[in-house]
């Protein structure tokens, strides 16, 4: 009997080993620290003290089109540990990437059975799915970065809706209708729920209009004709229109191109390469490969450069070979096509950054299944051999994933090496020089700062961050030197929207540190500076954040009507709340309440289109409208005060 409860047990005793391992894995790099994005989208966290303020921080979100609204609400409750405590965030990261890892194992195991393989065999394959991917060093960032909780989370509601779906599809011939119902629920729910957590949630009907191609067979039961128009109404027509969107950003603008320092056509080239550093960095870890900061990575300017042809070429190939022979080898075929479509948005033509690890979180899944397939088709001797290896290949893996998480959990070390690894990268630089300060003190981080800017001069900006230490740890120094070099290096800089978050940290040094030698006015001649410099001076995103800096910098200096004129300037290329609300406390500063209640008026009618951020927009500018009540009110109070006062005087 016990043997019997063994042999029918073994999955999920197997599955729950896998996520308990994954999770002594995953245990060194809990002592890591934030990273990268995660104060920008993240900093607000400060502000939540209730359930309102959760709501706003989680509908105010500026990382996608739409917000990301599901994905930023479950930072809000972990509010009181942000800036000081990353472990509280990253544990929650971990978990979540453990039950993708099961959710994973269920799919697996679902589209395995739709290949009637064996139950043995079929469970094989799901467990060396997931614990291949479970285990794979290229998705270590994806859990490490605190931020990137958007993508795994929407991969999480991606692989709740590919299970649903396909558990609904098991009836599709006994009962249509209801089998109709469930898969068209799934499908729109759950690419609803990803799509708010992250933008390439929008890839599920993709996934599945794979699956269907591929590996699953069609309905014997259901007409062809409804069948035909449910396929093309859920999976053709979704996937045509992300086609169609893409193509409509291929060209790019004059402005586009100085900002990214690529055009379309040569962003494309690049891809095709860095695809195929996906894949190879994927079932071949070589740790020096690994890490956060791939921002140096060079852009392929022709298609004649070594080895770019068979890159370019190689995919079209790749994509028609899987769609001609989609029936007679439908794994291979699901593997090529699952990769390709889970890199439509973030690896063609839509300007993005070039190069991200986490970006292979969910289209990495293809080709695993077909690596575990695989080891079970080939038969006799050479199948327990095929096994055997895998079984070994994910061992080695688990070992070089435990060594980068143990890299993770030593931020210094951590930071030292992936600047070594990328000495190119200008964030890989100022995240050492950030540890350094920390940890061995200032003089050390300007060294770093000082050396790269001597090596890469386009990215002169970086010693900002030194003027800012300076201004910290010697505030009597003369820093005259410094800044007449950067007033000149500044015009020649190449575009980076770090920038603006070096001179706001500056400007907020200058105004609490009593900074000697730099004054306010010396940021702001900074900032017009970089306004000489071709990247910035057209881009209307970097121009609003100018206005916008320039704006605190009046401010400080009491100077409302040009405070008030660049607030005019920056909403003018786009109206936002944080932009209502300086405007707002700018005018009732100076007693303007009337002109306060205008200002709200006309801000109620440039509410954004989304609908959640509209609703977040509404309520702030109500709060704002409230805030001139009051502060009127107490004006009012203090003019009578100061009125009986005078009276009682005389």
């Amino acid at each position: 009997p016990d043997r019997s409860w063994l042999t029918t047990q073994w999955p999920a005793l197997a599955i729950m080993a896998l996520l308990a391992v994954g999770w002594f894995i995953y245990q060194p790099a809990l002592s890591g620290t934030f990273l990268l994005d995660d104060a920008s989208n993240l900093g607000d966290l400060g502000t939540v003290t209730d359930f309102e303020s959760a709501m706003n921080f989680a509908l105010s979100g500026s990382g996608g089109p739409l917000g990301r609204p599901l994905a930023l609400a479950t930072f809000a409750p972990q509010a009181s540990d942000w800036d000081s405590n990353a472990a509280a965030f990253l544990s929650v990261n971990v978990l979540i990437h453990l039950l993708n890892g099961f959710l994973l194992y269920v799919f697996a195991r679902q589209v395995a059975s739709e290949l009637r393989l064996p139950p043995r065999d079929a469970e094989f394959v799901a467990l060396a799915t997931a614990a291949c991917w479970l285990f794979m060093p290229l998705l270590a960032s994806s859990t490490l970065m605190v931020v990137q909780r958007m993508t795994t989370l929407s991969a999480t509601f991606a692989l709740i809706g590919l299970n649903t779906y396909l558990f609904a599809r098991r009836s599709l011939d006994a009962s249509p209708n209801a089998a109709l119902a469930g898969m068209s629920g799934a499908l729109v729910v759950a690419t609803l729920l990803a799509v708010l957590t992250k933008e390439n949630g929008a890839l599920l009907p993709v996934f599945v209009l794979v699956m269907e191609m591929t590996l699953l067979t069609q309905p014997r039961q259901l007409p062809g004709l409804r069948w035909k128009a449910w396929f093309s109404f859920f999976l053709l027509a979704p996937t045509l229109l992300i086609v169609i969107f893409l193509l409509g950003h291929a060209s790019y603008s004059d402005n586009m191109v100085l900002r990214r320092g690529f055009t379309g056509w040569e962003r494309l080239l690049t891809e095709s390469r860095i695809l195929w550093d996906y894949l190879i960095n994927a079932f071949f870890a070589r740790p020096e490969r690994f890490g956060p900061f791939h921002d140096a990575y060079p852009i392929v300017r022709s298609p004649l450069e070594p080895t770019m042809l068979i890159a370019i070429v190689s995919w079209p190939l790749l994509v028609a070979g899987a769609v001609v022979g989609r029936r007679k080898y439908p794994v291979a075929a699901f593997a090529v096509l699952w990769f390709v479509g889970g890199h439509l948005l973030e690896s063609t033509t839509y300007p993005l950054e070039l190069y991200f690890e986490h970006r292979n979180y969910v289209p990495i899944i293809g080709p695993v299944f077909a690596l575990g397939y695989g080891a079970i088709s080939l038969k006799g001797t050479y199948e327990k051999y095929a096994r055997g290896a895998l079984l070994l290949y994910i061992l080695v893996n688990a070992g070089v994933l435990l060594s980068i998480t143990s890299l993770w959990g030593q931020p210094l070390q951590a930071a030292s090496y992936w600047h070594a690894q990328q000495p190119a990268s200008v964030r890989a630089a100022t995240t050492l020089a950030t540890r350094q300060m920390l940890e061995m003190g200032p003089e050390v981080a300007i060294i770093t700062l000082q050396e790269f800017a001597d090596r890469h001069p386009e990215h002169s900006y970086i010693r900002i961050p030194e003027l800012t230490i300076a201004c910290i740890v010697t505030p009597d120094r003369d820093n005259s030197a410094l800044l007449q070099q950067l007033e000149s290096d500044l015009s020649e800089i190449a575009f980076s929207y770090t920038v603006v978050t070096m001179l706001d940290e500056l400007l907020s040094t200058v105004v609490r540190e009593n900074c000697a030698s730099v004054e306010l006015s010396d940021v702001a001649t900074l900032a017009t500076a970089i306004l000489s410099s071709p990247g910035f001076k057209g881009n209307d995103h970097y121009l609003q954040l100018h206005h916008m800096l320039m704006a605190r910098i009046s401010k400080l200096t009491g100077d409302t009507e040009t405070t008030l004129e660049h607030l005019e300037k920056a909403i003018d290329y786009s109206p936002g709340d944080d932009l209502n609300m300086m405007t707002v406390t700018t005018l009732v500063a100076a007693n303007r309440f009337n002109e306060a209640r205008e200002f709200i008026e006309v801000a109620r009618g440039r509410l954004p289109w989304q609908p959640l951020r509209r609703y977040n927009s509404r309520n702030k500018l109500e709060q704002l409208s409230k805030y001139v009540n009051e502060a009127e009110r107490q004006a009012q109070i203090g003019a009578v005060s100061n009125i009986d006062d005078i009276t009682k005087s005389d």
